[in-house]
């Protein structure tokens, strides 16, 4: 597995079992194409790798931030810690470069799907910390995440979208309410995709697809966020 030695430099650590590196980067439809388990792909690593980021994360957070209430600590922490945060290191990283996928993901562009990216940069964090232990992965996760860290404390990050859509909404003259509704859910139980239309009363704003219900809803108010406003500009 030396193909794996430029990643591991870019990455800032060299596994001592490499099996956990390529676990990382098995892709489920890899695994299901050639009549693997469902525990052979990265799944049960990108559970982990999410628990160990939040804790370091948070952790960061709050020393960064020693009079901040616990409010603020959980939002900075939801930007930091969520896929497309995670998507972003993973496209520096090249991520995708080095997954193990099936031919048809791969086909249909799987290698630079946020989804997938952010998947597999937590399995990462997880075979960190099953190779070389907290601590170290607590070191790997910060230096890559230290920029995307930074830039949410200083307000320069995307931000919860969600959140914004509902202030702006009680801003405006009438108060609109704001009404999130998931519209479909495909994929097996392992690889969920959900849809979400947003509504503005019972004006359709916009409607978008995630991993999970608060992704999707994420990606659905942003997109809401400019047709709201685009409906409602004379008010």
């Amino acid at each position: 597995m030396d193909h794996y030695e430029e990643f591991e430099q870019r990455f800032g650590y060299t596994f001592r079992d490499k099996r956990l590196l390529k676990t990382a980067f098995t892709h489920t439809t890899y695994v299901f194409e050639n009549n693997g388990y469902h525990y052979n792909s990265n799944q049960r690593l990108e559970y982990i790798g999410d628990a160990v980021l939040d804790v370091v994360v948070g952790h960061k957070l709050y020393d960064l931030k020693p009079h901040a209430d616990e409010g603020y600590l959980s939002k900075m922490r939801s930007i930091c810690v969520c896929e497309r945060s995670f998507a972003i290191v993973a496209r520096r990283l090249r991520i995708g470069e080095n997954l193990l996928m099936g031919k048809g993901e791969d086909s249909c562009g799987g290698r630079d799907k946020d989804s997938t990216l952010a998947d597999a940069f937590e399995a990462l964090i997880a075979a960190v910390y099953f190779d070389g232990g907290f601590e170290v992965a607590r070191g790997v996760a910060l230096k890559n995440l230290e920029d995307i860290i930074e830039m949410a404390v200083a307000g320069k990050l995307f931000s919860d979208y969600k959140s914004r859509l509902l202030e702006i909404a009680q801003i405006k003259g009438h108060q609109h309410k704001i009404r999130f509704e998931v519209v479909d859910e495909s994929g097996p139980s392992h690889m969920r995709r959900f849809t979400v239309a947003v509504y503005a009363d019972e004006h359709f704003l916009a409607q978008a697809e995630g991993n999970s219900k608060k992704n999707a809803e994420q990606s659905c108010a942003e997109l809401a966020i400019k047709e709201y406003q685009r409906i409602f500009a004379d008010e």
